[in-house]
């Protein structure tokens, strides 16, 4: 059995995760966790005073899910790496079995090429920068606002609004979760011609 690859990308705080969540819950597709894939500590770019940049693509080991989508697009399973951004290390890892419909969301999802082509249909969770930045400190209270202004959205702005372009549809991260699901659902049955 071969799966059906959906992405969905958009800035932090779009709401990617509530959705893929929710879509996971009702049924019908299972969530691919893309963070997973983070790099450790000792390989994540940095910045010039020794912090790590979670923000570029960079930060991502892209071949390694590269990899494991072309295995799951085929029904293979694959070890889907346990990430612990606190510790900024992988804990282990856990059998991800392979599903008719496979659900990725990540803010980097689309940057590199290979991945960005094996999806069969792209998505993109479109929300204004000021909304993302509120939704992202009410998930995560001490959430470093200068390095949201001086590093993560410059780098966003540069590194992943490009890629809404490349985007089959654009659903407005505006709405309510509901709302949002209804229109993802209504762009992937039309795009299946359901």
């Amino acid at each position: 059995m071969k799966s059906f690859l959906i992405g969905l990308a958009g800035l932090s705080g779009a709401g990617k995760s509530t959705l893929a969540e929710h879509l996971e819950a009702q049924g019908g597709v299972k969530r691919f966790r893309f963070d997973a894939y983070y790099k450790s500590k000792a390989d994540c770019p940095k910045l010039a005073d020794g912090r790590l940049h979670w923000d570029l693509p960079e930060s991502l080991y892209l071949d390694e899910v590269y990899e494991a989508l072309c295995e799951l697009r085929q029904g293979h399973e694959v070890f889907l790496p346990i990430y612990n951004r606190r510790l900024c290390e992988r804990t282990g890892h856990m059998l991800y079995k392979p599903a008719p419909v496979i659900f990725a969301e990540g803010l980097q999802l689309f940057s590199d090429p290979r991945i960005r082509e094996l999806f069969d249909l792209r998505l993109w969770l479109e929300i204004d920068e000021e909304t993302a930045l509120e939704r992202r400190l009410q998930r995560q209270p001490d959430y470093d606002v200068q390095y949201h202004h001086a590093v993560a959205l410059p780098a966003a702005r540069a590194t992943v609004m490009p890629l809404r372009a490349h985007a089959h549809g654009i659903i407005d991260g505006s709405q309510g979760v509901k709302t949002v699901a209804e229109t993802a659902d209504e762009i992937i049955r039309r795009f299946l011609g359901v």
